[in-house]
């Protein structure tokens, strides 16, 4: 099987969904798994997230995805709780030692985006196959994007 989530003690995603909350945990299972990686950037403060997830995270086509195409990632960039393994930390001129301020820093530096929600699917080397969306309430819109990264990486992977 997949390697535990770290931090799952105190993070969770919704409707019992499974999946991780550190960024290169998640790229790791999600090349073990050979599958492409679904990226939340997200907030415990954030009320445009929780209103995507109660309205488009719980019909059953997205979550069908969630659970059979795709590892889940929910990066928290708010939270002051978690604070990470040594092997997590990353460098910004000095260790960064907090979850929410790294994946603040990688949704940022790396992804250039500083909302929340911001949707991504990427690659195992972290590299877009589709997105970003930001908040999308149509269900319809939301499985597009989904089917687009999900499409996007068989492809690349010649999984066709």
């Amino acid at each position: 099987g997949l390697e535990a989530p770290k931090y799952a003690e105190t993070l969770h995603l919704p409707f019992g969904l499974k999946g991780y909350f550190d960024y290169d945990q998640a790229l790791r299972v999600a090349k073990a798994a050979d599958k492409p990686l679904f990226i939340d950037f997200t907030g415990h403060g954030c009320t445009n997230c929780r209103n995507v997830e109660n309205a488009v995270w719980i019909d059953p086509r997205v979550q069908e995805r969630f659970k059979n195409e795709l590892i889940l990632s929910a990066l928290y960039v708010d939270d002051k709780i978690v604070v990470l393994d040594e092997e997590d930390q990353i460098l910004d001129n000095e260790p960064i030692t907090k979850l929410g301020k790294k994946n603040y820093f990688i949704s940022n530096t790396k992804y250039s985006v500083n909302s929340q929600p911001t949707y991504l699917i990427v690659d195992h080397d972290g590299s877009v196959l589709a997105g970003p969306i930001a908040y999308e309430l149509n269900v319809d819109n939301y499985l597009k994007f989904l089917d687009e990264g999900i499409a996007a990486f068989k492809k690349k992977h010649n999984k066709e």
